[in-house]
């Protein structure tokens, strides 16, 4: 929101969309001389989407982790299998 705001000219009414229109920015010079700014959300799917998108990605990346956590731990039992099996009976 900031880089839409504070990016290009200072001349005139200015209206920008940014994140593939989800964000809004209007700046509207009136005849007195002042400058009313609207900010806010324009169209909130996208966002949406890249939320989706992000929470699919953590959710593999935690199974993907779980995953590798359980095998590290069969693969564990099964070296402290071998080393009892070879310790010979003293």
């Amino acid at each position: 929101m900031l880089v839409l705001m504070f990016t290009g000219d200072n001349e005139g009414d200015v209206h920008k969309t940014g994140l593939f229109g989800a964000l809004e920015f209007d700046a509207v010079e009136r005849p007195d001389g002042v400058v009313d700014v609207t900010a806010g959300l324009g169209n909130p799917v996208p966002i949406l989407i890249i939320f989706l998108v992000l929470v699919v990605q953590m959710a593999l990346i935690q199974v993907m982790f779980r995953r590798l956590k359980r095998r590290r731990e069969q693969l564990l039992e099964e070296m402290r299998a071998r080393e009892a099996d070879d310790v010979p009976a003293g």
